[in-house]
């Protein structure tokens, strides 16, 4: 069954009041265009911190574990998030992810011209299936295309298996492919850049633990 996106709502305002995490920033601009396809910075999380926000406390940790950057969420209806402190204009990012403990009832998956708290894009899987792209503009969330629900895709492997999420903000288009099947395409114009991350969110219950690796970002 499909989810509501009023839960996906009640979610997130909760998670922002209670999420951490450590957020870097950095003061260099964000990085000239590039042909498309060039590789701009890669991470297997073998050097740390290497630009990412750690933490360890009631609501979460972001700790670098079996030579990937572990995220887990350790609180009902919150979020936990990281962002690296290079700053870019148009990506297409790459990384796997898998579950490494707790429900798969989740959301993980990537951020985009990440601003502050308040302001970014999203593109988040769910281990049980689920997929979807949004955008924070001040703390206000907008799912993809207006839509009311979280979409479903068999192309999104369930379970403590990886996943290989795909997310690309090129211009005004912005679109997310798992395991080399486009799910979505939307176009939107709210941000131009910004820092890059990595989300893990639970629902009713906590304990969700997922594990991010081998992370490339290139020119779209």
């Amino acid at each position: 069954m499909k989810r509501a996106l009023f839960l996906s709502l009640v979610l997130f305002s909760i998670m922002f009041l209670i999420s951490a995490c450590k957020v870097v920033e950095s003061l260099s601009p964000a990085a000239p265009t590039l042909a498309p396809g060039t590789l701009i910075l890669s991470d297997d999380f073998s050097k740390t911190p290497n630009g990412w926000g750690t933490m360890d406390d009631v609501s979460g940790q972001i700790s670098f574990l079996y030579e990937g950057l572990a995220i887990q969420v350790n609180l009902p209806n919150s979020m936990v998030r990281t962002v690296n402190g290079h700053r870019f204009t148009d990506t297409r990012i790459e990384v796997d992810a898998a579950l490494l403990e707790g429900p798969s009832n989740d959301h993980f998956g990537v951020l985009c011209r990440y601003q502050d708290s308040s302001n970014y894009y999203a593109f988040v899987i769910s281990h049980d299936g689920y997929f979807g792209i949004y955008k924070m503009v001040e703390g206000v969330i907008t799912l993809s295309e207006e839509k009311t629900n979280l979409d479903y895709s068999e192309a999104i492997r369930q379970g403590g298996v990886v996943n290989h999420i795909s997310a690309s903000c090129d211009g005004e288009i912005l679109s997310l492919t798992v395991n080399d099947t486009l799910l979505a395409e939307i176009q939107d114009s709210s941000f131009s850049e910004g820092q890059i991350g990595l989300v893990a969110t639970a629902y009713a219950d906590p304990g969700v633990k997922v594990l991010f690796d081998n992370l490339e970002i290139y020119q779209p």
